[in-house]
């Protein structure tokens, strides 16, 4: 009897369930179905069930700077190819094979599996050999020491296999390539040596980067010395790193081809987090259509897989940098980034609502058709950049403000309360607006252009020197701020088609939030959202749109996200409190509130909405705490309107509660002690003090009436 291979699709996870019914991927337990099930020999019954494991990212660990170690620790003890990567040099053979050297039983071809230099060995007469590091796709690296200068350790790389034609190629191009290049994020070659014998393709000399690669690294990282997904942002950071190597490396014409964790090396004892790249065998030009495509399953772009020679390209590089960040964070082990999905369908992955961001900044670098994934190094560096700071904001809520360099500053002050309507033109208004590209043949006009009212603004634009998209894309603006949706939606339809185009899809989404078409709005900031992860400002109108099309809960997430970052964002304050409201979370709607900087121009606007969200909140054993916290707050702010009424709030709320918690004990409100007596008469004196600058008879009643109530009990 056989067992069944199943799916783990309940937990959108994207292993696979053993016959115990325990992921094998992660761990956890789940009875999902997945695609057909294949057959399987079962596995003896166990007396006790797997220890249920969280998925990698639940558990990350955060790397310590790099320490050099002793070169020596490195080298193999067994410098041989596996097994499962022996495999015939020739192109049209690949036949697997078992032997460690030979001739392939099916072409002839001659291999050899077995490192070429042994301890001992001396090249060039001058590097002695300390040992074997280990071998790429392409060539053997060996530990040497530099006998001209005082035994100074280097690195030797020379290609695998000889008779491999074609990947003596790739070798010859990593040494024209190293040679030339100079960066400080690229291993630096010292000498190219030549070949001593007619089975040597000779060996580039490198400098010793003494750190290890991130891939060891990780191995040891986790809880009881276990491999380990890396802490997300200290990924990105790494990302940023390899995305400034790989600008220049395509500012030079040149690719890289084969980006995985073992190609980047920490640099050891400088006290940042430095990496560089090593193993240049795959780089090639990018004009090479020629040359085999080399790389690694589960990095590679599909198009490299589909078209060869002529697949490798700027993106294709591109999305190895996505499929390397995800091997980092998602997997424990390199090797099993196979088992994510790439593109939009890592997006599936059960993975916290803070990395949401990040998950599409993956899903955009990974998608299958090149034209969908970032256009350049720096343009995804950018992204990364944002996403990170996003992701580090949300773990230890340490705001991380930047400046945008795709949308206009805006002090995002709209919607600044917690009850009634969200104004659609305050929104609109509200919002920033996308930067001109400076290249823009209207830029100059446009940039001249002042304050104007609507109307007077689009008959401006009418003059423009040319009727550009940034032009037509002021002019719904201007319409939309005039409340004609139906002329600005005649306005975008004129604008060329084109679907990458996130300036058209950003005012399509304007187009529909004023028309009050939510779910549209919805659809259109998602698509801004996702092709630019890394911009507050984009995240900021997806949130406005859930929130509008009544989607409380991830509209939350999404303000949230903005707010841990940018405190200056207002509108994210509030509306984060409006869908705690919306959710029945008085208290998550308070504390988002009085997490605006007194400072702020909002700072008492959001505590007084506070303090009346608290006054009818339930207690929930916190309500005294964040009422002495709102207290703390209205005593730093300068004199307000509502000072006093937002005080006399404050005070009920105590008045409310369990003034002897000891949690409280010696604390004082308003200058008043904790007590039930202190905390009346205060609140008595207040009352009586509104009562009498009010002009309304009827609130004047009220307060009175309060006043009386709350004052302290006394027998005259």
């Amino acid at each position: 009897m056989t067992g069944t291979r199943q799916g783990c699709a309940e937990r959108h996870c994207p292993g696979e369930v053993d016959a115990d019914g325990f992921c094998r991927l992660w761990g956890h337990e789940c009875a999902g179905t997945g695609a057909a099930p294949t057959p399987v020999v079962p596995r003896p019954v166990q007396v006790s069930s797997p220890p249920v494991s969280s998925p990698p990212w639940e558990v990350a660990a955060l790397l310590p700077a790099a320490r050099p170690r002793d070169p020596l620790t490195a080298v193999l003890a067994e410098p041989v190819v596996p097994e499962p990567a022996r495999i015939c040099a020739s192109t049209t053979c690949r036949t697997r094979l078992t032997r460690l050297s030979g001739h392939c039983p099916d072409c002839g071809t001659r291999y050899s599996f077995t490192p070429p230099l042994t301890v001992g060995d001396v090249r060039a007469s001058r590097y002695e050999i300390a040992g074997c590091l280990g071998n790429g796709g392409v060539g053997w690296v060996f530990l040497a020491r530099d006998q001209d200068m005082d035994g100074a350790w280097r690195v030797l790389k020379g290609q695998r296999n000889p008779e491999d034609r074609e990947a003596v190629a790739a070798f010859v191009a990593e040494r024209q390539a190293l040679i030339a290049l100079n960066h400080p994020r690229i291993v630096t070659i010292t000498h190219a040596l030549r070949p001593e014998t007619h089975h040597d393709t000779g060996y580039l000399v490198m400098e010793f980067v003494n750190g290890g690669t991130l891939e060891e690294s990780r191995a040891t990282a986790g809880p009881g010395g276990r491999p380990a997904a890396l802490d997300v942002a200290q990924a990105l950071d790494y990302g940023t790193q390899i995305l400034d190597a790989f600008g220049y490396l395509h500012d030079q014409g040149w690719l890289y081809c084969d980006l995985k964790p073992e190609n980047v090396m920490r640099v050891g004892g400088v006290g940042a987090d430095v990496i560089k790249l090593v193993d240049f065998g795959a780089a090639r030009r990018i004009d090479n259509r020629v040359s085999p495509a080399w790389g690694t399953e589960g990095y590679t772009a599909p198009e490299v897989k589909r078209l060869g020679a002529a697949g490798p390209s700027i993106r294709s590089d591109i999305y190895a940098v996505g499929r390397t960040l995800a091997a980092l964070t998602l997997v424990t082990r390199s090797v099993d980034v196979s088992r994510i999905p790439a593109g939009p369908a890592v997006r599936r992955l059960p993975t916290p609502a803070r990395l949401d961001p990040f998950l599409r900044l993956l899903a955009r670098a990974t998608a299958a058709d090149p034209a969908d994934r970032f256009g350049s190094a720096a343009q995804m560096r950018e992204q990364v950049r944002g996403v990170r700071q996003q992701v580090a904001s949300a773990a230890d809520g340490e705001p991380r403000p930047s400046r945008s360099t795709l949308f206009s500053p805006s002090a995002c002050a709209f919607a600044l309360h917690t009850d009634g309507a969200v104004d659609l033109v305050e929104v609109l208004l509200g919002l920033p607006a996308p930067l001109v590209d400076g290249a823009d043949p209207a830029a100059g006009f446009l940039a001249s252009l002042g304050p104007a009212d609507p109307d007077e603004l689009i008959e401006l634009l009418a003059t423009a020197p040319e009727r550009t998209a940034p032009v037509v894309y002021r002019a719904v603006r201007a319409h939309l701020t005039a409340g004609r949706v139906a002329e600005a939606g005649t306005l975008l339809a004129d604008v060329p088609e084109d679907r990458r185009d996130w300036a058209l899809w950003w005012h399509r989404g304007l187009v529909a939030l004023v028309g009050r078409d939510t779910d549209a709005a919805r659809r259109w900031f998602e698509q801004v959202y996702g092709w630019l992860p890394g911009e507050v400002s984009t995240r900021l109108a997806y949130a406005v749109a859930c929130e509008l099309a009544d989607v409380p809960d991830e509209a939350a997430d999404h303000y949230r996200g903005v707010w841990d970052t940018d405190r200056g964002v207002l509108a994210a304050a509030f509306g984060l409190a409006r869908c705690r409201l919306a959710t029945d979370d008085p208290r998550g709607a308070a504390d988002a509130l009085l997490s605006v900087p007194e400072s702020s121009r909002a700072g008492t606007d959001a505590v007084a909405c506070a303090v009346r969200i608290l006054r009818d909140a339930p207690d929930d054993g916190r309500r005294l705490a964040t009422a002495l916290e709102a207290a703390t707050i209205v005593d730093k702010l300068p004199p307000f309107a509502e000072r006093e009424s937002v005080e006399s709030d404050i005070l009920r709320i105590a008045l409310d509660c369990d003034l002897t918690d000891p949690r409280h004990a010696g604390r004082r409100l308003f200058g008043e002690p904790l007590d039930d007596t202190s905390l009346r008469r205060a609140f008595e004196r207040r009352c009586r003090s509104r009562a009498r600058r009010t002009a309304d008879r009827r609130d004047r009643i009220e307060l009175v009436d309060l006043a009386n109530a709350y004052r302290p009990v006394t027998w005259w």
